[in-house]
C-alpha cells in the first residue's frame, strides 16, 4: 500500500471515553477509508452484523460504562464471526479469569492503553495485512463471490448431508469444526492442484 492509498478495511473502535479527535482515530483515518468510533458496544455489534462479508478490524476497550462489558461484546462478536481481528486496547488486569477467556475468544492482540499511537496504528495495519492473506477469509470471499442463491444446496456429503453456501459461510465465520474442515479442504485442494500443475 502506497502512502497515498488507503485500505478499504473498516476499523471500528469501541471506547466510551475516546473523543473523535483522538490521535489514534486521526492516524488510522490517514491509513483507512473508514474509521468509526462507537461509544456503545451494542452499536458496534449492529454495524458489524451489517458489514459481514466486508473486512473489519475491531479495537475494543474492555472497561465500558452503561452496563456493557468488553468481554461480553467479544463473546457476542464471536457468535457472529471469528474472521474479524479484535485488538483489545484497555487498561490491563491480567489476574482476572476474564482476561484468560480473551485467549479462547481468539483476540488478535492485547495492548495496554499506554501503548503509543504509532505502535497501535502499525498493529492495525498488520491485522489488515493478515486479513488479506488468511485462508478462511479467502474461502469467505470465494463463497460471497459465487453466483446464484446461496441458500440452495451446494454440496452433498458421502453420508447424504446437504449444505448451502450460506451454511458453509456461517461455519467458517464461527470457526466451527466443520468450518475448519472446509478451510483445510481448500488448502488440500490447492496443494493438489499445484502438484498437478507442476507435473504437467
Amino acid at each position: 500500500m502506497s502512502n497515498m492509498e488507503k485500505s478499504a478495511t473498516k476499523v471500528y473502535i469501541v471506547d466510551d471515553e475516546l473523543k473523535s479527535n483522538h490521535p489514534i482515530i486521526v492516524k488510522l483515518g490517514q491509513a483507512f477509508d473508514e474509521v468509526k468510533l462507537f461509544k456503545k458496544a451494542s452499536d458496534a455489534i449492529a454495524a458489524i452484523k451489517e458489514s459481514l462479508g466486508s473486512k473489519v478490524i475491531l479495537l475494543l476497550d474492555l472497561k465500558l460504562s452503561g452496563g456493557e462489558s468488553g468481554y461480553r461484546t467479544l463473546a457476542s462478536l464471536r457468535n457472529l464471526s471469528y474472521q474479524i481481528p479484535v485488538i483489545i486496547w484497555t487498561g490491563l488486569d491480567e489476574k482476572t479469569s476474564e482476561f484468560f477467556s480473551l485467549i479462547n475468544l481468539k483476540t488478535y492482540a492485547i495492548r495496554d492503553k499506554v501503548e503509543s499511537t504509532d505502535n497501535m496504528v502499525e498493529l492495525v495495519k498488520r491485522a489488515d495485512a493478515d486479513i488479506n492473506y488468511s485462508l478462511s477469509n479467502a474461502l469467505e470471499r470465494w463463497i460471497m463471490a459465487q453466483p446464484g442463491n446461496h441458500d440452495d444446496i451446494f454440496a452433498v456429503s458421502t453420508g447424504g448431508e446437504t449444505i448451502s453456501l450460506n451454511q458453509m459461510l456461517d461455519e467458517v465465520r464461527k470457526d466451527t469444526p466443520k468450518g475448519k474442515e472446509f478451510t483445510q479442504d481448500l488448502v488440500n485442494l490447492t496443494i493438489e492442484l499445484m502438484k498437478k500443475e507442476n507435473h504437467e
